[in-house]
């Protein structure tokens, strides 16, 4: 691939990466927390031992709050600033894709892996999203790189690079971190009978390193803070997550399926035939190359691991992607633009069509937040991928108008999708008119749903309100999704009993407040979802 291809490809990444940053809302209830996390380790200077609601919070370990904490000490405590090292790993995690398929193949499969990667679905949205997945995919990614790199190869000190990506893995997410690929590792070794392998892989001097880097935080904080530690970070949030599902509705076989169909759109119906290309010769089964192979086990291993979790969560597959967009990258730069089908195309022009008209029907029956200001880019591109598909499928530049399509019609629904969904699923509005109205109160109560991000913008402590009933259930226990409730809480009636004291209400939670609270109140404001009311 030219230069002028490269500079237009790096360029749309970093548009698409960072544009709009701070129009997106920190929303709840997963972005906040994080969110929350890392501001109070700024403002308490606390950098070591994550903290919540002034309380110790061992969901994840530290790596993530560590780059978020640092985001708002560079740019203060904005959105841009929580989303900046998400989108910084999401173009670091492309250059990675880059370099390794460059490793592995040739500059023009570097280049189409890239495209399938950068103009994914999911792609775009976790490089976006204050969550930790985007780093994860970088580490994660990383290890398994730098292990075939080295297995593959004469060149072991690649080994080296396997063992510090799964250590800084294992301290963004967890023993997910490390297990995860040992398994790949574990089933390719098997498959490809590389045992002998295993004398060359650096294990003394490599396992020192992965300690080195690993291990230092987690024993600090089983010294500092024991079994509180052991007993919440290993006990609630790993082994009760990969026992007691958190989301019992999303536990149906097809979650994940369905999942990463989505995730790697537009490219995802490409992917059956790429692998019927490599696996069947003549409608009879062939062993494909080593590297295949390799590819096919890291995907399918990451998909069936977290299918037999018992919680699920949309992004636990997201690493798969590596992988896949490797093996589709491949696929393109082989055989052109002639794996497009005129079915395949016309289904990806009828499918923009159908969202752009579900866009516009959303925005004039005023059933979701979206805004109409680039309505007129999505029916064009909508259009525009019919007429392509029906007089020009064969055509040279084929794949390129995919990318393209799909590129525009993703930074186009930030706008017009993105900024207003965040919006409803952020308190900001909420924690601003606090702050306006109540200036000097540094402790409101709220019954409801828990807006973390409240917090997050107000600076001021949000008590949780709970029936008499209620409140046994809610008390944190260890083993126990219960143990997640670290915000502060009391009992309701007595908390609206106090005269000066301000509650907000949920609009939709305002009757049972009200026969609970056994008290008169009157409204003193309102704010979309809610009611501010005081004695």
């Amino acid at each position: 691939m030219n230069r002028k291809s490269w500079a237009v490809f790096w360029l749309a990444a970093v548009l698409l990466l960072f544009v709009f940053n701070s129009a997106l809302l920190i929303t709840d209830s997963v972005e906040s927390n994080y969110a929350l996390t890392a501001k109070e380790m700024v403002v308490s200077g606390d950098w070591l031992s994550p903290q919540i609601y002034g309380q110790y919070w061992f969901d994840k370990p530290v790596f993530f709050y560590w780059l978020t904490a640092l985001g708002f000490k560079l740019f203060g405590f904005t959105e841009f600033a929580a989303r900046f090292f998400p989108a910084c790993f999401g173009l670091a995690g492309l250059g990675l894709l880059v370099w390794g398929a460059k490793k592995l193949f040739d500059d023009k499969t570097a280049f189409y892996s890239g495209l399938v990667l950068l103009t994914s679905v999911e792609f775009f949205l976790i490089s976006k999203s204050v969550i930790t997945d985007a780093i994860l995919f970088f580490f994660f990614s990383g290890s398994l790189l730098f292990f075939y790199l080295g297995y593959s190869t004469p060149q072991k000190k690649y080994y080296y690079g396997m063992y510090a990506c799964a250590a800084l893995a294992t301290l963004t997410k967890g023993p997910i971190g490390f297990l995860l690929p040992g398994l790949i590792m574990f089933l390719f070794l098997a498959f490809d009978k590389g045992w002998r392998e295993i004398k060359h892989m650096k294990l003394c001097s490599g396992s020192l390193l992965f300690l080195a880097i690993g291990l230092p935080w987690y024993l600090a904080m089983i010294s500092l803070h024991g079994d509180a530690f052991t007993k919440t970070f290993l006990g609630t949030h790993n082994f009760l997550r990969a026992t007691v599902s958190e989301h019992p509705r999303d536990n149906v076989i097809y979650y994940y399926t369905l999942v990463n169909l989505l995730a790697l759109f537009p490219w995802s119906g490409l992917l059956p035939q790429c692998l019927w290309q490599k696996f069947v010769k003549e409608d009879r089964l062939q062993r494909p190359d080593n590297l295949t192979v390799f590819l096919v086990i890291w995907a399918a291993a990451v998909f069936f691991f977290f299918q037999n979790m018992a919680t699920k969560y949309i992004t636990y597959t997201y690493p798969l992607l590596f992988p896949a967009a490797l093996l589709l990258g491949r696929y393109i730069a082989v055989n052109g633009s002639r794996v497009f089908s005129r079915g395949y195309m016309l289904f990806h022009g009828i499918f923009y069509a159908v969202l752009a008209g579900a866009v516009y029907w959303c925005r004039f029956r005023g059933v979701a937040p979206v805004q109409g200001e680039f309505f007129v880019l999505l029916t064009a591109l909508a259009g525009f991928c019919l007429v392509y598909a029906v007089k020009s499928y064969n055509q040279k530049y084929l794949t390129a108008a995919v990318a393209a399509m799909a590129l525009l019609f993703n930074i186009a629904l930030i706008p017009s999708v993105a900024v207003p969904l965040s919006e409803l699923r952020s308190g900001k509005q909420l924690a601003l008119q606090l702050q306006a109205q109540y200036p000097e109160k540094q402790e409101i109560g709220l019954y409801g749903a828990y807006p973390t991000s409240a917090v997050f913008y107000s600076g001021k402590k949000l008590v949780k309100l709970l029936p008499q009933g209620d409140i046994e259930g809610f008390k944190p226990k260890a083993f126990s999704w219960s143990s997640k409730n670290v915000m502060p809480y009391a009992e309701l009636k007595s908390y609206a009993a106090v005269k000066d004291n301000v509650v907000v209400v949920q609009k939709k939670s305002m009757r049972d407040f009200m026969n609970n609270a056994d008290t008169y109140l009157l409204v003193a404001g309102e704010n979309k979802g809610w009611y501010i009311v005081q004695g």
